[in-house]
């Protein structure tokens, strides 16, 4: 998949992210969708494709959001990097891969940015974002992930012989 088509996926489902759903939540949470496709990505590409994906999602979230620059992109470039290590050893089209990996890679996110919300002021507390925020996302995502990797590896299958270059 070219760049060309990454960003525009990507760019699509930030925009879905930051507009629609928090319309639709689920469990009071709103799904993670750029980070299920990052984690996807890197599950079938490796880490530097994975990492690709995580900036330009992670860009797209951080521009359509009120946070600081980076709040989004560090924690997904994090995610896509520690993701795609799983890459080489794994069956990569065996669907219960991402659904074992994700809630990990949800809390380790969601977590990431809490730590820079609160190193940049935030006044929320821990236990509220944990028990209001991160467990109920952690739980959502995981519902979705089986959805999302299908439609991702679908795209993998029909590119896998083109890599992300800009």
């Amino acid at each position: 998949m070219n760049a060309y088509w990454s960003f525009l996926l990507l760019c699509a489902l930030a925009l879905l992210q930051s507009t629609l759903l928090p319309q639709v939540q689920v469990l009071g949470v709103q799904p993670d969708l750029v980070l299920l496709a990052v984690v996807a990505w890197s599950l079938l590409r490796g880490s530097e494709e994975g990492m690709m994906w995580a900036l330009i999602g992670g860009l797209a979230l951080d521009m359509l959001s009120s946070a600081r620059l980076g709040v989004n992109t560090l924690p997904l470039l994090l995610i896509g990097f520690l993701a795609g290590l799983w890459q080489r050893g794994l069956v990569r089209l065996e669907v219960l891969v991402p659904l074992a990996i994700i809630p990990v890679a949800t809390l380790a996110y969601q977590a990431a940015m809490v730590t820079l919300l609160k190193l940049l002021g935030w006044p929320g507390t821990w236990q509220a974002a944990f028990r209001h925020a991160i467990l109920p996302t952690t739980l959502v995502n995981t519902l979705l992930m089986p959805l999302v990797y299908v439609l991702i590896r679908w795209i993998h299958l029909r590119t896998r012989d083109e890599n992300i270059e800009l």
